[in-house]
């Protein structure tokens, strides 16, 4: 019996080796478990956010066309206005000599009668 006893207690031993090598196994398991959740849930996170610029961008490029898009009508506005003015420019000299040939045809004498 004490043989028996010696080799059961032998065999619980190495047993429990066992046990504790698969609880030591088992526990760097779990902590490497833990660090994919981790990291999981940190690139959750970045793609959340990340989505978030996405969508900030898309606004930002629509609101980029439109501005674009009213610019060119403006550029279009601004260059018949330049045009418009550099015509008025262009008759500016005539415009003054009819002015004044109007101004001196008209001139004071019709305002005040001469005695001559």
């Amino acid at each position: 019996e004490k043989e028996a006893l010696r080799e059961a207690e032998i065999l619980v031993n190495k047993l429990m080796e066992t046990l504790d090598e698969k609880r030591a196994e088992l526990a760097a398991v779990e902590a490497k478990l833990t660090a994919l959740k981790d990291s999981l849930k940190e690139k959750i996170e970045m793609k959340e956010r990340l989505e978030v610029q996405v969508d900030q961008c898309e606004k930002k490029l629509v609101r980029a066309e439109k501005l674009i898009g009213g610019l060119g009508g403006e550029k279009d506005r601004w260059s018949q206005s330049a045009k418009d003015l550099q015509f008025m420019y262009d008759n500016l000299i005539g415009d003054v000599l009819i002015s004044s040939g109007v101004v001196a045809y008209l001139g004071p004498s019709h305002i005040l009668p001469i005695d001559l």
